[in-house]
């Protein structure tokens, strides 16, 4: 974890054995901003967000005068392709005359709202 880092911002609910637990128990709440987290682990990246020196631990766009940063690498990754028009992003179904959906895109998150918007209880090849 990067220094500067406030790492007593948060509250984890749990007092009891991990397997034991319901997922509400597994919870963590933001202590600054009161968002919770359904994973604790996340809440280290979340409260990078509060922290008053985030902008060094911001990946910037490489592309001259793009000023978008981000406080997430994998964000950054998917930001470049608009600018590289790289659409590695395939959708998997299988349509009804056998060929394959020829949607593609640069965001994981398209992808994902393109599945459930087109193909909601289609099969793809990934079985997803």
């Amino acid at each position: 974890m990067p220094r500067g880092i406030p790492t007593g911002a948060y509250a984890v609910g749990s007092s009891t054995h991990p397997e034991q637990e319901s997922d509400s128990n597994r919870r963590a709440t933001c202590t600054t901003c009161g968002a919770t987290m359904k994973r604790p682990s996340d809440l280290p990246r979340h409260t990078l967000l509060h922290a008053k020196n985030k902008e060094e631990y911001m990946f910037q766009c490489p592309f001259p005068e793009c000023g978008h940063k981000t406080l997430q690498r994998s964000n950054l990754e998917t930001h470049i392709r608009i600018h590289t028009n790289a659409r590695p992003l395939q959708c998997t179904v299988i349509l009804s005359d056998g060929s394959r959906c020829d949607f593609a895109t640069s965001d994981p998150s398209s992808l994902h709202r393109h599945k459930k918007r087109k193909h909601e209880g289609e099969e793809s090849e990934d079985g997803e």
